[in-house]
């Protein structure tokens, strides 16, 4: 497989395994957003090597299962790498494949036809490039083809949701919930009873169905070391993935270095978006705290001038309210004078 990364920026990049379900990324062509059934003429595997664009981010555990499947059909991809850290399943040539912006995306461009949800990618490769006389991968037969469709919506709907859900506040630094984690075990324990009379999920053949579940199990191995002791049938298969799946191992192991480089780029980048938020709050009440003082002296400098304007209009003591000069009453004092002396 050839790998080439978006953008210019050579850093390490990736989506974490829960981060998964907030990573899956977008790109032209015809949109496949679900199963597309490919004529029976049409799924023959064809000798020249068909062109073959996949967006992905090998942490995430969607991602996986088509790089796993796409070598077990030995198909030579092309990978486009995106960083989501980085918001490159934003950018607006992406979005022109992809406008729900998810990863992985798989683009063939021999038929013009943009495929994104790893599951539809699984149907849609081993509609178009199984083999032409064998299609246990994902069967023809309608009861045969219903049990695999079942064990995929099982994966995405169940067991990969209990998973993302309790380890999502371990991955934002707090504790997973004991209830979450007891629906990782009751998921874990519907899939020993699928295994528990036939080899693999779906039946005694590899299916399609067994790539998506063994990635999740091997993210929910890393991630939260789980025993599964446990689940005998569980392990059993485990084990078998292991060794049956082509790069099986590989891809796992390097998913697991780059996620620990994702994580601490997710937290730091975590960190310093709330340091920043820390110094927004704190200038946002310095100047609420400096608007206060200003409201404060305005108000006191208000009543100041309240108080002495009152004192201004406010009578003096001692003066009654004829306030009139002493010469002004003379004329009256006179009169009185007079009037006594006639007396």
């Amino acid at each position: 497989m050839t790998n080439k990364q978006s953008g210019n920026d050579d850093d390490d990049d990736g989506i974490h395994p829960v981060v998964a379900r907030l990573a899956r990324i977008p790109a032209g062509g015809n949109f496949i957003s679900c199963c597309h059934i490919v004529p029976e003429s049409e799924s023959k595997s064809s000798t020249a090597m068909p062109r073959l664009d996949l967006y992905y981010n090998i942490i995430s555990p969607p991602c996986r299962v088509v790089l796993l499947f796409a070598k077990w059909l030995k198909l030579e991809l092309n990978l486009i790498e995106l960083d989501v850290l980085k918001r490159d399943h934003y950018k607006p040539e992406f979005l022109k494949l992809n406008p729900q912006h998810y990863i992985p995306t798989l683009v063939d461009a021999d038929g013009d036809v943009v495929v994104w949800e790893s599951s539809a990618i699984l149907i849609y490769l081993a509609e178009r490039y199984g083999a032409a006389d064998d299609d246990t991968l994902y069967p023809k037969d309608i009861a045969l083809r219903a049990k695999v469709n079942q064990r995929l919506f099982y994966d995405i709907g169940t067991l990969m949701r209990s998973v993302t859900t309790y380890y999502h506040p371990i991955l934002m630094g707090g504790e997973g919930k004991l209830e979450d984690f007891k629906k990782v075990q009751d998921a874990v324990g519907v899939l020993d009873s699928f295994l528990s009379a036939s080899r693999w999920t779906a039946g005694d053949h590899i299916t399609v169905a067994d790539f998506a579940i063994a990635v999740t199990v091997a993210a929910l191995d890393g991630l939260l070391n789980f025993d599964f002791s446990l689940y005998p049938n569980v392990h059993r298969w485990y084990e078998q993935c292991k060794r049956e799946l082509v790069g099986y191992t590989d891809i796992t192991k390097e998913a697991a270095q780059r996620t620990q480089a994702f994580l601490e780029r997710f937290r730091a980048m975590r960190a310093a978006d709330q340091q920043q938020l820390c110094e927004q709050q704190r200038t946002v009440r310095q100047k609420q705290k400096e608007d206060g003082a200003d409201q404060q002296h305005q108000q006191q400098q208000q009543q100041q001038q309240q108080q002495y304007t009152e004192l201004q209009t406010q009578p003096r003591p001692g003066r009654t309210r004829n306030t009139a000069p002493d010469y002004a009453r003379k004329p009256d004092e006179s009169a009185r004078m007079a009037t006594e002396d006639l007396d």
